[in-house]
Formats: structure tokens, sequence, C-alpha cells
């Protein structure tokens, strides 16, 4: 690729990541895909980081640096988002890295079928890599399927931000909620919503690096709560009815699971929690839950002390509730 190529902006984040910033930089700086906008967000460090962040920049005239107080990550991505100037945008966070034709893979998925957004597969590790990989498999999702895929499987590689190219166009009126954990299910539904076409590579590219301490290593139930409802809310007001079904489904639980939560602490909002609950499940759309949900839901709806016991069993047993 060449200075002639449309130009990529890849956004990264940084707080707090002096062990790990040096190893996502090399990984991003050393790209055989050259044409890159390199915009370092960093987020009110404390440590080491924001001068690892000028030193690279003094190095190599892509990378802009931004200093900024801290406001979370997604205030950082946006930072990020009000500044970049490529065709093409990728997100990657400061404690992981890519591999190196990381951004020439998937920008070339992207012009060859000319799709909106091209996903790798990443590899959750503690910092080793496994053997090289054989039989890559290349696919095409229209929006409804890349939709039924998000909310059939648990596929990180399809959830979170990192990892995939975006044209630029998705991001015109879209931005990462502040404040908020789980950003990326806040936002990755109606990037793949306003999408036409999804291409997705079985080849890793993305090394997701998970250690003690980040934001990923642990459920934020109220965050988790408020999205499953503003996706349901999202397609219902859309007249999406295929989608529905599958929507409604984890709301209930959620919204069950937050109703036990506060009972003790806030009986208020524990009540609220159940009536949204048995509101939801009088939708039209509920009555295409699966059988064994839909069973145990109403049963529920209508007796939630026999929730408040289920939780009392040990976690193998009550796990699907």
């Amino acid at each position: 690729m060449t200075s002639s190529s449309p130009l990529v902006s890849v956004i990264v984040p940084v707080y707090n990541v002096e062990p790990y910033l040096r190893r996502c930089l090399d990984s991003i700086v050393n790209q055989s895909y050259t044409n890159l906008e390199i915009i370092l967000v960093d987020d009110g460090s404390l440590d080491n980081s924001p001068q690892i962040c000028d030193d690279y920049a003094a190095k190599d005239k892509r990378i802009i640096v931004i200093h900024k107080k801290n406001g979370g990550l997604s205030d950082a991505r946006n930072a990020g988002l009000d500044v970049c100037k490529g065709e093409y945008i990728s997100f990657v966070d400061s404690d992981d890295w890519v591999d190196e034709k990381y951004v020439e893979k998937l920008f070339s998925l992207i012009i060859e079928e000319n799709a909106d957004i091209a996903i790798g597969e990443n590899l959750k590790t503690d910092g080793k890599i496994s053997a090289k990989q054989e039989n890559v498999i290349v696919k095409a999702y229209s929006t409804r399927d890349a939709l039924f895929h998000l909310f059939r499987k648990t596929h990180i590689a399809f959830v979170i931000s990192c990892g995939k190219i975006y044209k630029r166009n998705l991001f015109k009126s879209i931005r990462f909620p502040v404040g908020k954990f789980h950003e990326d299910e806040f936002t990755t539904y109606i990037l793949f919503y306003n999408s036409k076409k999804i291409l997705y590579t079985s080849q890793i590219l993305y090394y997701y690096y998970q250690r003690v301490g980040s934001i990923v290593s642990t459920r934020h139930p109220w965050d988790v709560l408020e999205v499953f409802e503003q996706r349901y809310l999202f397609f219902k007001d859309k007249d999406e009815k295929d989608l529905l079904p599958l929507l409604i489904k984890p709301l209930c639980w959620q919204l069950l699971c937050a109703y036990w939560f506060e009972l003790k602490r806030n009986p208020n909002k524990a009540n609220k929690h159940l009536s949204d609950f048995q509101k939801y499940t009088k939708e039209k759309c509920f009555s295409q839950t699966p059988l064994f949900h839909k069973f145990f839901l109403k049963i529920f709806s209508r007796f939630p002390f026999l929730y408040i016991l289920c939780r009392k069993f040990p976690f193998h047993i009550r796990k699907e509730f």
C-alpha cells in the first residue's frame, strides 16, 4: 500500500497502560498498510503513558497525540472521532495489539467486497500467541444476517468496537455513550443496522489482552440492562418484528435479575424493575420466545418469589435463570 491509498484513522484511547503501550504502538506503526493517521488519546493518564505517546509522535509524523482530562473510554474514542480525517476508521485498545497485516487485510475486504464494515477474528491472550492458523474463511453478511448473528451468538469479535474497520460515514451521527460500561454494546447494533454489507474473516488479526482491572473483566448489570432495553426499543421503533423475539428474552431475564438484586437495597427500584418485567412479558413478540424461557418467565412474572428461591440454588443449577 502507498501514500496514495485511502487514509485509515486508527484511534487508540490511552489510560495508565505503561507496561503494554509500546507493544500496542509498535504493532500499529509497523503495519504493512502505511497510509495511517494514528490518533493517541491520552485520557488523563497518571503513569508514564503520556510521555510514551509523545516519544512515538516525535519519531512518526503519522501520530497525533491528544492530552485530555480523564473522561473514560467512550469519551476518549469520541475525542479521536471528532478530529480524525481518514476515509476509514479503526479502534485499537492500548493494552491490546494487532497483526502486522491487520489494516491491510480488513481494508482489502472492504474494497474488494464494497462492504461498510470488515471484522477480523480476535484472540484472548495472556501475551502468548498460538500457532499459525489454517483454513481461514471469509463470510459476507447482509444487515439482517449480521444482526441475527450478533444477537444469537456470544461472538466477541462481532460485539466489540475494536478489531474492525469502518467506513467513516457510519460515525456521522454516532458517538460512544460517555460514562457507560459496555459502550460497544450501545453502538455496535446501530452501526450494523446502518450498514448494507459486513465482512468477517476468521483470520486472527487482533490480540485481545485481558488483565486484572480491565473493564471487560467484570459485568456492570445496570448498563447491561440499559443496553438490552435500548436495543429492544430501537428495533421496535423500526418495526423489525423478526428481531424482537431475540431481544425480549434477555431483556426480561435482565429485568428479573435487577429486581432480585435491588430487593434489599432499594425496594422502590426493585418494584419498578418487576413492573417493567411484567409489562414486557405481555408484548406480542414474547409469544415467540423459546418454550423453556417463556414457561419460566411467565411463572416468575406471576410468582416472583419463586425466582428469589431459584437464586438460592447453586450456580450450576440456576445458570439458566
